[in-house]
């Protein structure tokens, strides 16, 4: 994982995924119950990156 400050330059929801820990975006979405093909749920999982400080 990457230091705070660090995490605010990842601005790509893949890359930030990544940094995360996880294979990709769409990996993210379900390992919180949520699906690729619902705009809200994209939404919650942008902000989920957005709470872990990325700049999403």
């Amino acid at each position: 994982m990457s230091s705070d400050a660090s995490k605010l330059s990842i601005t790509g929801l893949i890359a930030a995924a990544k940094d995360a820990g996880f294979q990709n975006f769409q990996n993210l979405l379900e390992s919180y119950g949520l699906q690729i093909w619902k705009d809200d749920e994209v939404q919650e999982g942008k902000a989920i990156l957005r709470a872990m400080g990325y700049g999403i």
